[in-house]
């Protein structure tokens, strides 16, 4: 529901004066997508809106089974995480309530504690159990390896999930004028992007660059003669 109201806002940016809910679906998918290297089709997206609408509880919240749409969702909120986003968002719904209720009810320091201690229990269960059942990978100078899941060691942007033709076959590829670059049939052999230092790179497979997220675009004539056979 958050992911949505913010969608609605930076919909209405760009001259939308009221964004319908496929747009603002979309509009989080090409997020997820561009950042994130997750593919969520729209569709997917406004059936977890509903599910969460019928929630009768407001502190209830629906089940999303894959811990990078998590992830990459509570990124779009400008969190880092979704601990991050637990945390900000119950301390300010903590206060909310603290405030309504605080004359009528009185909750010791050992309650509390308590409280608090069996949260961040089932939290760390959770979180451990969404983890611990993926296979990740990272990416490394030229190709992607299988990691286990470190999010202290790693980061969270650099953790994805693992994808076997991204193992076998997505590699960073040094090239010359000779190499040859398309198939007999006329298809490209490679795609290429620009790093953060702007430095052209071309990989074995069409997708993401690993570093930027940005979408790679298969080699051309125009390309190879301006940045590749240059005289």
């Amino acid at each position: 529901m958050h992911a949505f109201a913010k969608a609605e806002q930076e919909i209405k940016k760009t001259g939308v004066k009221n964004p319908s809910l496929t747009q603002k679906a979309t509009e989080l998918s090409h997020y997820l997508e561009q950042k994130a290297e997750i593919v969520l089709g729209e569709k997917s997206l406004r059936i977890y809106r509903n599910e969460a609408l019928k929630l009768s509880d407001e502190d209830e919240d629906i089940s999303i089974k894959q811990i990078p749409v998590i992830e990459g969702l509570c990124n779009y909120l400008g969190y880092d995480n979704y601990q991050d986003f637990i945390n900000k968002t119950s301390l300010k719904s903590t206060e909310i309530k603290s405030s309504a209720t605080k004359k009528a009810v009185k909750i010791s320091p050992v309650v509390k504690v308590i409280i608090a201690a069996v949260a961040i229990g089932i939290l760390s269960l959770l979180l451990y159990s969404y983890t611990h059942r993926q296979r990740w990978m990272i990416w490394q100078e030229d190709h992607y390896v299988e990691v286990e899941f470190d999010a202290k060691k790693y980061g969270v942007n650099q953790l994805k999930l693992y994808k076997e033709d991204r193992i076998s076959s997505f590699l960073k590829v040094e090239v010359t004028c000779d190499t040859t670059f398309f198939n007999d049939n006329g298809s490209p052999r490679f795609w290429y992007g620009k790093n953060r230092n702007k430095e052209l790179e071309l990989f074995t497979d069409t997708g993401l660059h690993p570093e930027t997220g940005k979408t790679l675009k298969p080699i051309s004539g125009y390309m190879i003669d301006k940045y590749i056979c240059v005289d």
